[in-house]
Parts: C-alpha cells; sequence; structure tokens
C-alpha cells in the first residue's frame, strides 16, 4: 500500500516491511519494557512477503515516520487469539468466519519524543480503515483501565466482557484478566446492543443472521429475540 498522509503535519503512515524489522521491534519493547520480547512472533510476519487482504494476510503491522523517514510509531494487529483457544467455538467453519470478521489491535507504540501528538490516535485510525477495507466488521483492543477515556474519544466502546452473537440466540462470551476491551464496528452491519440479562452489551450482526435487536433480553443461557 502507498504511504498515506496523515492530519499530523509531517508524518506519513505505510505498511512495514522486512527492511523495518528492528525499528518495529525496538519501538514497541521500548512500550513495554516489563516484557520487551512479548511481540518477537512480528519477525515472522515481517519476514513474509506483503499479501492481502492486510499487509501480511490476516496480520497488519504499520510504520508511523516523520518527515525525514525517521521511525515514530508502530502498530501490531490481526487475528484475535481468543477466537482459537474459546471452548464454545468448537467448529472450525465459525471459526474461520469469526476470524474474517474480527480483528485486533496487539500493540500500539510511539516514541518518547512523538507522544502526546497524535501519532498513536493515526495508527489507530489508519488500522481501523484496514480492517473495513478488507472486508471485517469490528476492530477490537484490551487496554488497562486508566486509558479508557482515550479509546472512547477515538470512538471505541469500552467493556468488561466481550459478547458475540453468532447466531441462533448463542452468544460466545470473553472476558481478560487485568484488562479490559475496547470494541468499534468498522461496517455498516455490525452493531454494539445493550442487552438485558448482560453487564456489557452484545455485538450484533459480525456474521450472517446474527443481528440482535433492541428488545431482545438475555435468560441466563442464551438470547431471546
Amino acid at each position: 500500500m502507498k504511504p498515506l498522509r496523515t492530519r499530523l503535519s509531517g508524518i506519513r503512515i505505510r505498511d512495514a516491511g522486512r527492511q523495518d524489522t528492528e525499528a518495529v521491534m525496538q519501538l514497541v519493547a521500548a512500550a513495554n519494557p516489563e516484557d520487551p520480547e512479548a511481540f518477537e512472533g512480528a519477525r515472522l510476519t515481517l519476514a513474509q512477503p506483503p499479501a492481502g487482504p492486510l499487509s501480511h494476510f490476516r496480520s497488519l503491522v504499520i510504520l508511523a515516520e516523520d518527515a525525514s523517514g525517521n521511525p515514530v510509531g508502530a502498530l501490531m494487529g490481526g487475528a484475535p487469539t481468543w477466537l482459537f483457544e474459546h471452548d464454545g467455538l468448537d467448529h472450525p467453519d465459525l471459526v474461520e468466519g469469526l476470524l474474517t470478521r474480527i480483528g485486533i489491535v496487539s500493540a500500539v507504540s510511539v516514541h518518547p519524543d512523538h507522544r502526546g501528538g497524535g501519532v498513536g490516535a493515526g495508527l489507530i485510525r489508519h488500522a481501523a480503515g484496514r480492517f473495513a477495507r478488507a472486508g471485517y466488521g469490528l476492530l477490537t483492543l484490551n487496554f488497562f483501565p486508566a486509558l479508557e477515556g482515550y479509546y472512547r474519544r477515538l470512538g471505541f466502546t469500552t467493556m468488561d466482557t466481550l459478547h458475540v452473537h453468532v447466531g441462533d440466540g448463542y452468544v460466545v462470551g470473553q472476558r481478560w484478566g487485568d484488562t479490559r476491551v475496547a470494541a468499534k464496528p468498522v461496517d455498516r452491519y455490525t452493531a454494539i446492543v445493550p442487552v438485558r440479562g448482560l453487564a456489557s452489551p452484545v455485538i450484533s450482526g459480525i456474521l450472517p443472521r446474527s443481528g440482535v435487536p433492541q428488545d431482545a433480553y438475555f435468560d441466563g443461557e442464551q438470547l431471546r429475540i
């Protein structure tokens, strides 16, 4: 993909490639000093040739650069790992369908000299557009509670549990330990709907025939529509 000029003066965003591996890894390691090797798997992604629908098939790695071409921020995203691990998702076709419709931002990092200037927000907005153009319906990310206001200003809905209606009243729920989840619909079919009986809202329309009407309620086992 051609580099994208942003509304930030002198900043452009482009897909990262093999030649950017060390720059991306250094940015992410600096933002996660407690576990600098947490995203080492990105090396394998960047070693692959570019391929749609994202930058590297179902993975997205993008880099923000200043006017001199210096890397100032990076974002990694792709397939949510919980889709492969959830006990309630035991049908390969269902998992495959969700993998093409739900994306996650797994890491966002901005160089200390450029923090507070909108680079991180620009990367996230760019990622949302890329997932939308690739046919996804929902973009998610995990965050610590202190950042809730930041992600809400970027148009995300924040919650403790991600509930996804996959059809016939069956809801798949995923909760994370010390983080919350933010979700943002990126197409016209997907919506976030409050449902009586559940503390967190439900993702509606992520798959065919999985829409959730406003009067739906949860009876303790499934949605009643």
